[in-house]
C-alpha cells in the first residue's frame, strides 16, 4: 500500500531535520572545519575526491572517514591509521577508477584494499560524496530498516557486525539507492536526492523512531 499523508509528512520532516555534524578536516591548516551545512561539506569533500592531485585525493578519502566518525570519539584514530597505511599505489588506483568510472562500484573500490575501507558502510560513503543524487549510504543503522514487510531490497542484505562487499550485497546496495530515488520521485516530485531520502531514514532511526522508519520503508 502507498504511504499515508502522515507518513509522507514524517519522512519529509525527518529529511529536513537531519543533523549529522557538518564537518571536515583541513589537513593543510591542521584544523577542523565546521561548515554551515552539509552542502558545503559535500562540495569540499567531492572536490578532494575528484582531484587530480594524489595528496588531495588522499585527504578526500581521509575526510570521508573523518566525517563518518564525527559522532564517535575514535574517528581521529581511524583517520590516522588510514593516512599512515594507505600507499601511493592505492591512491593512484583510486584516481584511475574515478577517471574511468566517475562513480565506481563497491567491488571496484574494495579491490583497492585501502585501509579502513573494507565494508560497505564507508565505501558507500565515498560513492555518496561522488554523486549524492544517485547514491547514498548503507550502514548498520540503515540495515535495521527491513521488518519483513514489503518487497524491499534491504531484506536481502547479508550483514553481521559489518556489511561485507559481496555480489549479493552489491546488488542490494544498487537496489537500495534506487529505492531512495524512487521514493523521492513518487512522494516528493523528485525534489530530493537519493542521499536526502536515506538521511531522512537515518534521522528517524537515530532519534528513536525505528518502528516508524521501518513502516515507511516497508510501504513506500
Amino acid at each position: 500500500m502507498p504511504l499515508t499523508a502522515l507518513q509522507i509528512n514524517i519522512l519529509d520532516t525527518a529529511i529536513g531535520a537531519y543533523a549529522f555534524p557538518a564537518t571536515y578536516y583541513d589537513f593543510a591548516a591542521n584544523a577542523p572545519v565546521h561548515a554551515v551545512n552539509m552542502a558545503v561539506v559535500e562540495v569540499a569533500i567531492r572536490r578532494m575526491l575528484t582531484s587530480a592531485n594524489p595528496t588531495d585525493a588522499k585527504y578526500g578519502l581521509a575526510n570521508v572517514l573523518y566525517w563518518g566518525y564525527a559522532q564517535i570519539g575514535f574517528g581521529p584514530t581511524r583517520v590516522n591509521r588510514f593516512l599512515e597505511n594507505v600507499t601511493p599505489a592505492q591512491i593512484i588506483g583510486y584516481q584511475a577508477l574515478v577517471i574511468a568510472h566517475p562513480v565506481p562500484n563497491l567491488t571496484q573500490l574494495r579491490s583497492l584494499r585501502m585501509p579502513q575501507y573494507s565494508g560497505i558502510s564507508f565505501l558507500s560513503k565515498v560513492l555518496t560524496f561522488l554523486d549524492p543524487a544517485q547514491y547514498c549510504v548503507l550502514d548498520l543503522q540503515l540495515a535495521k530498516l527491513p521488518n519483513g514487510f514489503g518487497a524491499r531490497a534491504l531484506h536481502e542484505l547479508v550483514s553481521s557486525t559489518t556489511i561485507p562487499v559481496t555480489q549479493t550485497n552489491q546488488v542490494v546496495y544498487n537496489l537500495w539507492r534506487a529505492e531512495c530515488v524512487d521514493i523521492s520521485n513518487t512522494y516528493f516530485n523528485g525534489r530530493y536526492r537519493a542521499v536526502d531520502v536515506e538521511r531522512g531514514f537515518f534521522h528517524l532511526i537515530q532519534t528513536g523512531n525505528l518502528a516508524v522508519a521501518q513502516q515507511i520503508y516497508a510501504f513506500a
